[in-house]
């Protein structure tokens, strides 16, 4: 039993020296050896003790750790994500052209970028001398029927879903030329050989005197 007490001590004072507490302190360690051979270390001197040199551990200064910078996070992007319209352009018919049609069919068709937003309630509106030929609608072109001779204007807008203009194309102008009514071969005329010619009407006899 003192034999393990004597190392239980030895120990303890082994940690304290490896700490550096006995020359940070100056506590004096002996080591002797009792009768029964057990090797004893302790901080009173007795006959047969010899004192123990302990060396104060070196220390090594810790390098600074520079502190850790984390790369800033992009900022996720919003798909949704609208900067407005660029361009907007009436691609037919096109600005100052002669167009020849008897039945006075025009075809309109807008190019649009980046393309109708839909999803934002945007429409698109098209316009012929100020009178809406097409209205809110999310298509990109009209056929317009009959339109009458001579010039027109054309007009297209992007209109949200409150009715205000969002964006506008630049007009475009042109003409229209349609035969006459008065000339054959015209849709809805009826040919001069289709029109009865009146008969002539015979002088009524006189009775004689």
């Amino acid at each position: 039993m003192t034999g393990f007490k004597a190392v239980l001590f030895a120990s303890a004072l082994m940690g304290l020296a490896a700490s550096g507490f006995a020359a940070d302190t100056g506590t004096q360690v002996f080591r002797s050896v009792d009768a029964q051979g057990n090797v004893v270390f302790t901080d009173m001197p007795s006959q047969n003790a010899k004192p123990v040199d302990i060396q104060a551990p070196s220390s090594v200064e810790a390098m600074p750790v520079a502190p850790r910078v984390e790369a800033p996070k992009a900022a996720p992007q919003d798909s949704s994500a609208f900067n407005g319209y660029q361009a907007m352009v009436i691609t037919q018919p096109e600005n100052g052209a002669g167009l020849n049609n008897g039945a006075g069919d025009v075809d309109v068709s807008v190019s649009l970028v980046p393309p109708l937003r839909t999803d934002l309630g945007h429409g698109l509106t098209i316009t012929m001398d100020g009178r809406p030929v097409l209205q809110n609608s999310a298509r990109m072109n009209v056929a317009l029927a009959d339109v009458d001779r001579g010039e027109h204007v054309l007009e297209a807008f992007v209109v949200n879903a409150s009715g205000q203009v969002v964006f506008q194309s630049a007009p475009v102008r042109f003409s229209l030329q349609r035969t006459s009514l008065f000339l054959p071969g015209r849709a809805g005329q009826v040919p001069p050989s289709a029109v009865p010619t009146p008969r002539p009407i015979a002088p009524t006899p006189r009775a004689a005197p």
